[in-house]
C-alpha cells in the first residue's frame, strides 16, 4: 500500500470541502418538526445548537449569524479546518460560535458544559468507526437536554446496497496506485469505469449503479475522495439506526426531509395499504426504504418527550410563518419531481396558496382562509411541507438580525464559492443564483 488514507474513517491529506446543508438550520428544523407535531427548537429564546464533524463550519457560521443569541458549537478532529472556522468566526465578529478541535471518542468522554438542544451531523455516520459512532451516541446521551432534537444524516440500504461492492473496489484500487486521496479515488473510479464499459454484471444488475457512476464522475475531486475512501464506509439498516438511538434515550420522529414523511407523494399508491401493516417506527421506515430504494436518510430524533397534542399541534402549524422563495410562481398549480415520479399538485388546493404567499409572508392560521373553502389544517399542513421541501417557499424569522450583520458572511461565502448567499428574514442560506432577490 503506497497511500494511508484514513485514520478513523478521516481522510488525512485533503480537506472536506465546504458545504451548506439546508435542513440542519434551526428554522428548517422548527417548521419540519412543528409539521410531524413535535415541539422543535424555541427560536424566540437562546439555544445552544452542535454541529458533530463540521469541516468547513458553514452551517455553523450561517446558524450563529441569524441567531445572534444563541450559542453555536461546531466540533470536527480536523485541526486545519478548526483553525480556519476561528478565523472566520472572528472576522465576521460572531461571538457566540465556538470551534473545538477533538475527535468523538474524546468529546464523549466530557460532561461539561450547559446541554444542546440541537445536535446535528451529515456526512458523519456512515464514514466512522464503529467506536467512533458508539461515541457519537455517548456524546448524545450525555450532551443532548430532555426534548432536544438531533438530526442525522447517513447511507441506507437497500439503495446503497449494489453500491458496497464499487466502492471497496475503489478504495483497493486507490491504495494500490496513488500517493494521494484525490488521485486515488480518480485512479479508482476510472477502473470502476473500464468495468462498467465492459459489460460488468453490477451494473447490468443494478442499473441505477450507472446512473451513480455517472454522478460520481461529475463531483469535486475532494467531495469524490470523501465520499469513496473512508476506511469505514458503511450503509445503515434504518432500523438498526433507529434501535441504535433508542438505546440512549431518543426517538424517531420523523425526516427532515419533508416529502419523505408525505406517503402520498413519496410511495407508490399500491404500498400505502400494505403500510398498516408496519408494527412500531422500525419496520414502517424499513418498508418506506425499500419503497423508494431509499439511499440516503436524514432521521430527526428528540430525546424522550412526546408529541404535541392536537390543540398545541394545531397552534404551533397556525403560527407558523412562511415566504414565497424567488421563482415560486403566484398561482396555478405545480409538478412536484419526486421519487415516485412527477407528481401534479392540483391548482384548486396550491393556486391560492402561491397567490398569497406572492402578496406578503403569511402564517398558516390566515392561509387556512385562501382558498373558497377554507382547507382542513392537515391538508394545508402537508401543501406547506410541500412547498418548503420543493424550495418555492421558506419559514420566516420573527426577529431576523440586522442586515449590515450579514454583509461579511456573505462575502466569506463568496470567498468559498459556496454559491449560497445569507438571507436573515428567513434564517437560511439559500442558492446564489436567487437568495439576493429574497426577502
Amino acid at each position: 500500500m503506497r497511500l494511508q488514507l484514513a485514520t478513523d474513517g478521516y481522510l488525512q491529506d485533503v480537506p472536506y470541502p465546504p458545504q451548506f446543508h439546508r435542513e440542519m438550520m434551526p428554522a428548517w428544523l422548527d417548521a419540519v418538526t412543528r409539521g410531524l407535531g413535535e415541539a422543535g427548537p424555541n427560536l424566540s429564546q437562546p439555544f445552544r445548537w452542535c454541529e458533530l464533524g463540521c469541516g468547513a463550519g458553514l452551517n455553523a457560521l450561517v446558524t450563529a449569524a441569524v441567531h445572534p443569541l444563541a450559542e453555536v458549537v461546531a466540533i470536527d478532529a480536523d485541526a486545519t479546518q478548526i483553525t480556519r472556522l476561528q478565523r472566520d468566526a472572528e472576522t465576521i465578529g460572531l461571538g457566540n460560535l465556538q470551534a473545538i478541535h477533538a475527535d468523538f471518542v474524546s468529546i464523549a468522554e466530557e460532561h461539561v458544559g450547559k446541554p444542546f438542544d440541537v445536535i446535528v451531523m451529515h456526512g458523519v455516520l456512515s464514514w466512522i468507526s464503529p467506536a467512533a459512532r458508539q461515541a457519537v451516541l455517548r456524546f448524545i446521551a450525555r450532551r443532548l437536554r430532555p426534548g432536544g432534537l438531533v438530526y442525522a444524516h447517513y447511507m441506507t440500504h437497500p439503495g446503497l446496497s449494489a453500491a458496497a461492492a464499487a466502492q471497496r473496489l475503489v478504495r483497493q484500487a486507490a491504495t494500490q496506485v496513488a500517493d494521494s486521496s484525490i488521485e486515488g479515488a480518480q485512479s479508482g473510479l476510472a477502473l470502476l469505469s473500464q468495468m462498467e464499459k465492459a459489460g460488468a454484471g453490477l451494473f447490468v444488475a443494478a442499473p441505477q449503479e450507472r446512473q451513480r457512476l455517472a454522478a460520481a464522475r461529475g463531483q469535486s475531486p475532494a467531495s469524490l475522495a470523501h465520499e469513496l475512501l473512508p476506511t469505514h464506509w458503511e450503509p445503515f439498516h434504518v432500523s438498526d439506526m433507529i434501535e441504535a438511538f433508542q438505546a440512549v434515550g431518543c426517538r424517531y420522529i420523523g425526516s427532515a426531509t419533508p416529502i419523505d414523511n408525505i406517503d402520498a407523494v413519496s410511495l407508490p399508491a399500491a404500498i400505502h395499504s400494505l403500510m398498516s401493516q408496519a408494527r412500531g417506527a422500525a419496520m414502517a421506515e424499513t418498508m418506506r426504504d425499500i419503497a423508494r430504494n431509499q439511499s440516503y436518510r436524514r432521521d430527526l430524533y428528540r430525546m424522550g418527550g412526546k408529541p404535541l397534542s392536537s390543540p398545541a399541534h394545531l397552534s404551533a402549524l397556525a403560527a407558523q410563518v412562511i415566504a414565497a422563495l424567488p421563482g415560486a410562481p403566484n398561482g396555478g398549480g405545480l409538478t412536484f419531481q419526486t421519487p415516485i415520479g412527477p407528481v401534479e399538485g392540483e391548482a384548486a388546493l396550491f393556486g391560492p396558496l402561491l397567490k398569497a404567499l406572492a402578496n406578503s409572508p403569511q402564517n398558516l392560521a390566515s392561509l387556512v382562509q385562501a382558498t373558497a373553502v377554507p382547507m382542513h389544517p392537515a391538508l394545508l399542513n402537508q401543501a406547506t411541507q410541500m412547498l418548503i421541501w420543493a424550495q418555492l417557499a421558506h419559514p420566516v424569522l420573527t426577529n431576523p438580525p440586522p442586515v449590515k450583520d450579514i454583509a461579511a458572511l456573505n462575502c466569506l461565502l463568496a470567498a468559498y464559492d459556496a454559491k449560497y448567499f445569507v438571507v436573515p428574514a428567513l434564517g437560511t442560506a439559500l442558492p446564489s443564483s436567487n437568495a439576493e432577490s429574497s426577502l
